[in-house]
């Protein structure tokens, strides 16, 4: 019994040190990604992002429209936060409250990557601007190297309704009877920066990565029943 007491605390200091490891590699990996741009910051080996942000015409005939106050971020490219996106997104249809925390999820990783980043004395290398009445904006002095660009304009209202009935109304005096969100598009590209050159990014309606909704005010009302599960009149 001693024995095999003795191999399951030999078995938890092996795991604990094994997290402990984990955790070091995680921030080592992050260390050794951001090393090369901060290496190429520091000799000069700089480059630049143009982004245009072009909604399609109204008529065939027109021009492209100029979407002025897009946010456009770049970042160091990371596959992790890149997967983390991309999870995000798989759960946008599997239901109507996943929907509308999409946005939250999106923002929440990009948030924590820029912290990491941040942490790992990497903070510089977050980018970010805002599109002028032409729909374009410039960043410069990125260093060269792989980068991430995501974009998002937020605008179109959209308002719910959810008129309540006799019971409804009783049991939910206080209820708002509608909801309004916030429509958020998203732009994201992968993009290689190389020094003294500047990348063109387009970002339009052809190349939007997703859409969705953020609530902004109200409460939706509680799920109703199925039909016929009240109770029946005798």
């Amino acid at each position: 019994m001693r024995g095999i007491g003795r191999l399951a605390a030999a078995l938890a200091v092996a795991v604990a040190l094994a997290g402990v490891g984990l955790g070091a590699a995680a921030e080592d990996s992050l260390a050794e990604l951001v090393a090369p741009y901060l290496k190429a910051r520091k000799q000069k080996s700089l480059g630049a992002v143009a982004a245009s942000a072009l909604a399609d015409p109204p008529r065939p005939s027109g021009s492209p429209v100029p979407q002025p106050s897009v946010s456009v971020m770049v970042l160091p490219f990371r596959a992790g936060f890149q997967s983390e996106l991309d999870a995000a997104k798989a759960g946008l249809r599997e239901s109507v409250d996943a929907y509308v925390q999409t946005v939250g999820r999106i923002e929440t990783a990009r948030i924590d990557y820029e912290r990491a980043l941040l942490e790992a004395g990497a903070g510089e290398l977050v980018r970010t601007g805002l599109t002028d009445a032409q729909g374009a904006v410039r960043l410069t002095d990125l260093p060269e190297g792989d980068w991430l660009v995501l974009a998002w304009r937020e605008g179109g209202h959209l308002t719910k309704k959810f008129p309540l009935r006799g019971p409804e109304t009783a049991k939910f005096p206080d209820l708002p009877t509608s909801v309004t969100y916030s429509v958020v598009t998203f732009w994201r590209t992968r993009i290689a920066v190389r020094a003294g050159e500047t990348t063109e990014v387009t970002l339009g309606d052809r190349n939007v990565w997703l859409s969705a909704a953020r609530q902004e005010g109200g409460t939706p009302l509680p799920p109703r029943g199925p039909a016929g599960s009240g109770n029946k009149r005798r």
